[in-house]
């Protein structure tokens, strides 16, 4: 039985990777040892000082803005360049008009005929806190080569047929797709495809730059995937400059989905790596394993992950300065560690030091 710990402020220990100065927070009674396996491929400066311990329990939650009622509905994209079929499924807020940003939603696994059904608190989520989400069917390819290539040329095309108007929205939702305000996120091969659009450097690239922020969640490390680690500087994720929140299982962060690979440290990896251009996040939820971060985790840890990505995205991509950057990531219902990076170019996090 996996134990939920309230919120209790500890230590903030900040770190630095490069150049950007990192800060982690840890929250709640965890006893995992996944923060000290996060240095695994670098050798951070650590710094320890006290967290506010004045600060108001509400501040810990995304703010208490207007939340919509959400409607569905499933639709079907076909591209015929490459003979692929792509369903999806869209939730969208009742009752805003006007442009509204999107978040994608990517499933993992190497393709699945319903995978876009699946966690539906994070569609339901993201709809009501103001953006048409729609969670993308990511069918079998030829082989796991292949899907790597298709997985991020879903997304592109779903992209193009949505900014065509040639995605089915449903007919109570009275807003139009604002398609320079775009979120993804995904899980495990999801959080590959999350990776892959965001700019990272893999086997081939799929860089879409309608894509403003992602939030891998339980994303891989090096040698998986065409993934590689050289060092800061070189390696898979040193081309991702957009901001980014990675989410991870605390019972996870050593090994990938099938634990063939067993590695320290080794999903933490990515974010140890990102080039400090932008604001970037790192969650690990004490006790969790693969699954637990996309559909079999408590609905306390399904709340934490769907909220705090909703409030990244609100923060980063519908820019939103009601959110408050410091906040993310920190939890009054789960255990949680959370480090993060103040990007060169962005500023909101610079408050957070």
């Amino acid at each position: 039985m996996r134990r939920l710990a309230l919120v209790t402020l500890a230590l903030v220990t900040v770190t630095s990777c490069g150049t950007a100065p990192s800060q982690g927070v840890t929250v709640g009674s965890s006893s995992t040892s996944s923060a000290s396996s996060a240095a695994a491929t670098s050798t951070p400066l650590a710094i320890t000082t006290s967290a506010v311990a004045t600060t108001p329990a509400a501040r810990l939650d995304p703010p208490a803005m207007q939340r919509y009622e959400v409607v569905t509905i499933d639709g079907v994209a076909l591209d015929s360049t490459r003979n692929r079929r792509i369903p999806y499924r869209v939730y969208a807020p009742v009752g805003l008009a006007g442009k509204v940003p999107v978040i994608l939603v990517s499933h993992g696994g190497d393709g699945a005929e319903l995978g876009y059904t699946r966690a539906t608190h994070l569609g339901t989520t993201f709809a009501a806190g103001g953006f048409i989400a729609i969670h993308v069917g990511h069918l079998p390819s030829t082989n796991v080569l292949v899907h790597q290539d298709d997985r991020p040329a879903d997304i592109t095309f779903l992209l193009d047929e949505l900014a065509a108007g040639r995605v089915t929205l449903p007919a109570r939702f009275t807003g139009t797709p604002d398609l320079d305000r775009v979120g993804h996120t995904g899980h495990s091969f999801g959080a590959y495809t999350a990776h892959a659009v965001a700019g990272a450097t893999y086997r081939t690239t799929h860089t879409d730059p309608r894509i403003d922020a992602i939030a891998p969640i339980s994303p891989q490390g090096p040698d998986q995937f065409g993934a590689f680690d050289r060092g800061v500087g070189d390696s898979t994720w040193t081309t991702v400059t957009v901001p980014v929140y990675d989410l991870v299982g605390g019972d996870e962060v050593n090994n990938n989905a099938v634990d063939s690979v067993v590695r320290p440290g080794w999903r933490l990896v990515p974010f140890d790596r990102y080039p400090g251009t932008a604001d970037t996040f790192l969650s690990v939820i004490d006790g969790q394993v693969h699954s637990d971060m996309w559909n079999t985790g408590t609905p306390e840890v399904e709340q934490f992950i769907a909220t705090q990505i909703l409030a990244f995205m609100q923060r980063y991509v519908a820019g939103d300065g009601r959110v408050d950057a410091c906040t993310i990531g920190i939890s009054s219902t789960v255990a949680v560690t959370i480090r993060r990076h103040a990007g060169t170019t962005s500023t909101a996090l610079a408050a957070c030091r």
